[in-house]
């Protein structure tokens, strides 16, 4: 569970700016679905890169935030609370940034909003197939209970997924707005690049995107086994398989 008791105030990096934060006890950061590019849909926490814009126009980060004040005193101030930066923004700290690492975070959050069109497009595309195998199920497997059934309180046919059903999904296209976005990124974090990353996973996920197979096995094979979690796992399978496209999943 995410909870929060009052607020904090810390000061942005650029210009002193108070903000409000809130001063979280608890997070969660289980969501209703996962994708490999680490978008997560029905999630308790925001999917962002913990980048925000000050009110005089800069972008920083929140670990970059200076804390100010905790408990009753923070909570008496009237400060509005640090916000996301919309997607549509994120392209102006390609050119405005202060650090890699601010350009490192507009741009993962760009590659995820690049990445919704093909999203939505795959979710409409298992959602009809889906429905097709489960129609196909029900016409098979009719219920046929008679009255002394209904008496006994017998249940119907309950559906499960057959073993060996079709899963498919639409083939993924990314324009040249995204490859160039791409491209950046796998600069800014590789091991040697300016902002080397933490999560070697999206490099991996980045160079596959891309159809740079041999790299992103390459970024794999680098970590440590025990660090191949579920999402892991399922991008080795795809780097294998060739296959470009963002997956979604269950953990």
């Amino acid at each position: 569970m995410t909870r929060s008791i009052g607020a904090i105030t810390l000061a942005a990096p650029c210009c002193g700016a108070r903000y409000a934060y809130p001063n979280y006890t608890s997070m969660n950061f289980t969501a209703w679905a996962y994708w490999t590019d680490g978008w997560r849909d029905g999630s308790l926490m925001p999917n962002d890169e913990s980048l925000r814009r000050c009110t005089c126009g800069q972008f920083y980060l929140l670990m970059d935030m200076q804390t100010i004040e905790k408990g009753a005193a923070a909570d008496n101030e009237d400060l509005p609370f640090t916000m996301t930066v919309p997607d549509e923004q994120l392209p102006e700290c390609f050119t405005t940034t202060v650090s890699a690492q601010v350009e490192v975070a507009a741009r993962l959050g760009y590659w995820r909003s690049l990445n919704h069109d093909y999203r939505r497009a795959y979710v409409e595309h298992r959602d009809a197939e889906e429905a097709a195998t489960r129609a196909a199920w029900i016409a098979n497997n009719p219920d046929r209970r008679t009255w002394w059934d209904h008496l006994l309180r017998r249940p119907a046919p309950r559906y499960s997924r057959p073993e060996g059903s079709p899963f498919t999904y639409p083939p993924y296209e990314p324009t040249p707005e995204q490859l160039a976005n791409m491209e950046r990124l796998c600069e800014l974090v590789q091991p040697s690049g300016p902002a080397p990353h933490r999560n070697m996973l999206e490099l991996a996920e980045l160079c596959r995107e891309q159809g740079r197979f041999g790299e992103a096995r390459a970024v794999l094979q680098s970590m440590e086994p025990k660090d191949l979690d579920i999402t892991g796992r399922l991008i080795a399978r795809l780097i294998e398989e060739k296959e470009r496209a963002p997956m979604r999943y269950q953990m």
